[in-house]
């Protein structure tokens, strides 16, 4: 009896964890269908995965993720570097060494200890294809129980595919050296980052409109859009854009929710923003100030418990920070940005000015019969300086950009090459890239972004429509969820671009990667044109066919132009460029011809010219990493058997 009643024991404890693991699973990725996106996401980029170093800044935040991975905030040990004893990006205090970014960092951390605990029993060379296989088979089990699977079939399909893949990875495999892992790490966090910005974009799309808009939402921003490009890339603008998706996520769960469950998503938006200055301050403050102003704007009259709540968890989500720059620099509210660089001893950040206090003024003596109580200065007095310091802290850290941004709407030219089209632009300096113009505007990155162009159209029917919208946004507070929703993801848009105008277009942005947070938000606007998501719910076997058939043909057509035109890399980016817009001209015609006369525009018009666009953009994405910026060695080497196959410029 006792042996019975422990075995059932022991089974309900199993079936428990299989239930808790059920339930986290759902709490992370919604249901089998965003598992899936996330996975398929990861696979992808593994495919694009090439180990090493893209950019030079990226040199010093990984030393910066030894040092941490050591137990330690200055670098000791220079691993990587461009040159010896070059370490360009860190900063100097004391005589010590530091780097920045140290919330990405810190997230970097445990892959960098689990990748390095692994080679203990695998070979470095073996880890990554093994870590490729295993999502790999997760991947095939995943769909096996969607619809329209057979669910014994593509078991057994797919994990032949998989395990023979692998097999082929463990023939062609190269060595590793185990002094890489630190950077492999920091790719695979940055990687795993990506793969969510996909998942948030979906679910956020979801709950708005449904799971077919979402998943449509979430394939075209991790395939076709700069996110894939950045995904193996460890910068710091990856994780900022699954940070801003996810504050956005937060913030339509506490407006859909009530009680409980919504205080906690509101809490979790402010978590996210507050973690976001620990990766990188300046961007972190701007998304705190727009979340806090649009929170209180559409949540009502405030009540003090929940001002109170969200008070402690932004201080909590404050407290990495300030205690790193406090342990760097003795100032809470000094990051490593705006510290001397190790180099060449100039701030990469402004700081303000220094206060010329003086020399104190003489306090009055009473024996002179002056009065006491009369030459005290008033609480007013007192705090008025304060005031008009804090001021100008804030305008030097922050808005000075903002009001510069301003300055720049007023410049067309500049703007076209910011967003429009790129080509030779004055004033960059190509020199840095050998003088290639490999440099993007927005919308030859994402081309999806076209369909923004049907948002005034959209507005202007509205506001025709009924003067009731108008009055409303007069009142955010009486605005439904998604107007809310909406508002918020406006307000960061336009804040998080205009900040960063002052300094583009600029050499090295390659996708225009200082607006890299707001490209999930654009995704988020173009779902919600309803002429986008007319194209969406038309058949999915036409929009699925139409994509791959696009993207085949403009993959095609590239590698030949480069074969048979002897293309050099700044032509080829630009005819890539040249194609991506185009292809966005037409996306936007279609949408905005739908959304002007839905009736006489067939929806399925829309569909091909969306699939246009996402397959012109899902082959720059592939292309850039097997043709055009080739570096390091691929983490796959069956991959690299490929693209030494393909033409080169």
């Amino acid at each position: 009896m006792t042996e019975e009643s422990d075995a059932g024991s022991v089974g309900d404890t199993g079936h428990q964890l299989v239930d808790r693991v059920h339930q986290s699973t759902q709490w992370v990725f919604h249901d089998r269908y965003g598992l899936a996106l996330w996975l398929g996401l990861v696979l992808a980029f593994g495919l694009t995965w090439r180990v090493g170093f893209f950019i030079q800044d990226t040199y010093a935040t990984a030393n910066a993720l030894v040092a941490l991975a050591n137990g330690q905030l200055h670098v000791t040990e220079v691993r990587y570097s461009l040159s010896l004893g070059s370490l360009p990006g860190m900063y100097e205090v004391d005589g010590l060494r530091y780097g920045r970014n140290y919330g990405q960092l810190a997230l970097a951390v445990p892959f960098v200890w689990l990748l390095e605990a692994s080679t203990a029993v695998v070979d470095p060379g073996l880890v990554l294809p093994g870590l490729w296989a295993l999502c790999g088979l997760a991947f095939v089990r995943t769909v096996a129980g969607l619809e329209r699977f057979d669910r014994d079939w593509t078991i057994t399909l797919g994990s032949v595919a998989v395990l023979a893949w692998f097999v082929a990875s463990l023939r062609t495999a190269t060595d590793l050296d185990p002094d890489q892992l630190a950077l492999v790490g920091y790719q695979l966090s940055t990687l795993l980052a990506a793969a969510t910005v996909g998942l948030l974009v979906y679910r956020l799309v979801t709950l708005v409109h449904g799971r077919r808009a979402g998943l449509a939402a979430g394939l075209a921003t991790g395939f076709a859009t700069p996110v894939g490009f950045w995904a193996t890339i460890p910068k710091r603008h990856t994780l900022v854009a699954a940070m801003v998706v996810g504050i956005v996520y937060a913030f339509a769960v506490s407006r859909h929710g009530e009680g409980k469950a919504a205080m906690r998503a509101r809490a979790g938006a402010y978590a996210l923003a507050g973690f976001v200055t620990w990766i990188h301050a300046f961007e972190g403050f701007f998304l705190v100030v727009v979340l806090g102003t649009v929170d209180l704007l559409t949540g009502g009259r405030p009540r003090p418990r929940r001002l109170l709540v969200i008070g402690v968890v932004l201080l909590l989500a404050l407290t990495p920070m300030l205690a790193t720059n406090y342990a760097i620099s003795g100032n809470p509210a000094e990051p490593p940005r705006v510290l001397p660089d190790a180099e060449t001893g100039q701030t990469d950040g402004q700081t303000p000015p220094e206060q010329d206090v003086g020399e104190p003024e003489p306090v009055a003596d009473s024996r002179d019969g002056g009065s006491d109580s009369g030459d005290q200065p008033s609480t007013a007095d007192r705090l008025l300086p304060l005031v008009v310091t804090l001021f100008g802290l804030v305008y030097e850290f922050a808005g000075r950009s903002f009001v510069g941004g301003l300055g720049v709407l007023g410049q067309p030219e500049r703007l076209i090459d910011i967003f429009l089209r790129s080509g030779r632009i004055a004033g960059v300096k190509y020199r840095i890239n050998g003088y290639e113009v490999v440099e993007l505007a927005l919308l030859e990155a994402m081309p999806i972004a076209g369909a923004v162009a049907a948002l005034p159209v959209a507005a202007a029917r509205r506001v025709r429509d009924g003067t009731e919208r108008i009055r409303r946004l007069a009142r955010p507070w009486t605005l439904s969820p998604v107007r809310q929703t909406d508002l918020l993801v406006c307000a960061l848009a336009a804040v998080l671009t205009i900040v960063y105008l002052p300094r583009l277009p600029l050499f090295s942005q390659l996708t225009v990667r200082y607006l890299h947070p707001v490209i999930p938000l654009l995704s988020y606007g173009v779902v919600r044109l309803p002429a986008v998501r007319a194209g969406i719910e038309s058949d999915w076997r036409l929009q699925a066919g139409s994509s791959l058939g696009w993207f085949a043909l403009t993959t095609a057509g590239m590698l030949g132009a480069i074969t048979t035109l002897s293309l050099a890399l700044g032509e080829a980016v630009q005819l890539h460029a040249l194609l991506a817009f185009l292809s966005a001209v037409g996306w936007a015609a279609a949408v905005v011809a739908r959304t002007l006369t839905p009736r006489r525009v067939d929806r399925r018009l829309v569909a091909v010219c969306g699939a246009l666009a996402v397959g012109v953009g899902a082959s720059y994405v592939v292309l850039s990493a097997l043709v055009y910026f080739r570096y390091g060695q691929y983490a796959l080497a069956v991959v690299r058997a490929v693209a030494a196959g393909l033409p080169t410029v």
